[in-house]
């Protein structure tokens, strides 16, 4: 809560100092209290949503928070690990997840998060996505390349491939033998065989001539991608790059977003799509993913966002740094603050008794 406490601290010095110049003014203004809305001060990296009520946030130090109402109220739930970060995961339905983070560490449950196991994953390698085809078949993808596979739950994790200085992103599986990785200098990793063999998908944007000219321009590391079946998908990355697909990623084409901050993660669903990032960065699509554009000042924040769901075409939910969690009911056209500082509310404007010629008659 430090950094709670310091807002705090803060709002109080600056209540204090316009209490003293109002204090001499015939009449005195009243500041009223900032309400700010917190379910935790930690970063916060995945939003899970398997429907309109069951809703999970996993970030910083282990932390998990879960409602069970819409966002209307958030319980902590003991994830059973206290230093790792929490970072991706997926609810095949309201009672059995996975979550994935650093130090290797798989979480699952089966009873909505009362209760979190941790699975062996075989390694210390920071692990940054996680996907299922079923409940039986997931894959979870991390630094050096990692990626472990399960074909019983997750009772046991196999590695598939070799290690190489590479981080891989985020994976996503259309069923259990059709799947994608991406991640670091604009890796794109193709499979048709649950991962026993992964080739590379190389975008003609992508394409270098020699060793040189990839030093000289390298190419952009991505950090999320998702499929809606065998041949549609799209991919996100830094400088703000929007790669799509029609043919299962056999090529790949870079589309216009309007920002070049980092994207962290992009997200399809019916005839709109969504991608955010650093900075507050907010992209939206209005024809199903085929165009792009940046929109700024519809959530009003520029921490860093690092995940964006949609359980239904009208709920979602973005998450990010400080705590931030927002959620729309209309689709994205305009989001409320449920945890975290926007720079709308009220304490960030300058008191009246504290501006040129305020507070006096």
């Amino acid at each position: 809560m430090p950094r709670l406490c310091n807002v705090f601290r803060m709002l109080l010095v600056v209540c204090c100092a316009a209490g003293l110049l109002c204090g001499c003014t015939k009449s005195r203004q009243k500041m009223k209290p900032p309400d700010i809305k917190s379910i935790t001060p930690e970063n916060l990296h995945g939003i899970i949503a398997p429907d309109d009520r069951h809703i999970w946030l996993t970030g910083n130090y282990g932390v998990i928070f879960h409602s069970a109402d819409g966002g209307a109220t958030w319980k902590r739930q003991e994830s059973g690990v206290k230093e790792p970060i929490l970072i991706d995961g997926i609810f095949l339905n309201e009672k059995v997840g996975w979550i994935v983070g650093i130090y290797g560490v798989i979480l699952h449950t089966t009873d909505g998060g009362a209760t979190w196991t941790r699975q062996d994953s075989g390694t210390r390698r920071h692990l940054f996505g996680i996907a299922f085809a079923d409940p039986d078949n997931g894959w979870a993808v991390g630094e050096w390349s990692t990626i472990l596979h399960t074909g019983d739950g997750g009772r046991t994790w196999k590695p598939q491939g070799e290690e190489n200085d590479k981080i891989y992103n985020h994976v996503c599986f259309v069923d259990r033998m059709t799947g994608w990785i991406v991640g670091e200098r604009g890796t794109i990793l193709h499979t048709t065989d649950a991962g026993a063999t992964w080739n590379v998908q190389m975008p003609k944007a992508f394409e270098r001539e020699n060793l040189e000219d990839e030093l000289v321009n390298p190419r952009p590391s991505l950090f999320s991608v998702q499929f809606l079946d065998h041949k549609k998908g799209w991919a996100c990355g830094i400088d703000g790059v929007v790669l799509k697909t029609e043919n299962g990623g056999r090529s790949w084409d870079i589309l216009s977003t309007g920002t070049d901050l980092t994207l962290q993660t992009i997200f399809v669903k019916g005839d709109r799509g969504y991608a955010v990032g650093d900075k507050g960065a907010y992209v939206v699509s209005e024809d199903g993913g085929d165009t792009w554009r940046s929109l700024e000042g519809v959530i009003k924040s520029k921490f860093s966002f690092r995940d964006v769901f949609f359980s239904s075409p009208d709920n979602g939910w973005v998450v990010g740094a400080s705590g931030t969690v927002v959620h729309t009911a209309d689709g994205g056209t305009t989001w409320e603050f449920y945890s975290g500082l926007s720079y709308a509310m009220t304490f960030f404007e300058m008191p009246k008794a504290l501006e040129f010629g305020g507070g006096t008659e």
